[in-house]
């Protein structure tokens, strides 16, 4: 049950994301085209690229993290053997500690933002900001799922 759910979070994340990118580079090109051959530029479609530039670095760095995208450091790793575990784990308990406290503080930043509103749009900034915690929780996720996947993790 617990493999199906992990295949299930990454294939949704990865379509959710792409979906996301599609979408923006579809609204830039528009607005390209339309500014080159009509001389006219949509505002909306600036800021709602932006906002879909936020969404899509949350929502996609824990997908990234546990599909081994994001730059490692392996240093200290690669130079013994003997306490590689205890290193692994110790990256964790740090990973896993700054994507709680982000999701905590993002949630508070994203309460205290619901009363502005975007530029054009009149969007609640709430929206956008509840990026930072809702990816975080999703790095979270992905995070203790790879643990089952990673044997150097085993204590």
């Amino acid at each position: 049950m617990l493999l199906l759910f992990d295949r299930w979070l990454c294939v949704v994340n990865g379509l959710l994301v792409a979906a996301m990118l599609a979408t923006m580079l579809s609204l830039v090109f528009a607005n390209i085209v339309s500014r080159y051959f009509f001389s006219v530029s949509f505002g909306w479609i600036e800021e709602v690229s932006r906002y879909l530039m936020i969404w899509i670095v949350f929502i996609g760095a824990g997908l990234a993290m546990r599909e081994g995208m994001h730059v490692a450091v392996t240093i200290f790793v690669d130079l013994t053997t003997r306490i590689k575990p205890a290193l692994t784990w110790a990256a964790f308990a740090l990973v896993f500690a700054f994507f709680a406290a982000l999701a905590w503080y993002g949630t508070e930043y994203a309460q205290f933002a619901s009363r502005q509103r975007s530029a054009m749009l009149h969007l609640p900034m709430s929206m956008i900001y509840l990026a930072v915690p809702i990816g975080s929780c999703l790095a979270i996720l992905h995070l203790l799922l790879s643990l089952r996947d990673d044997r150097t993790a085993q204590p």
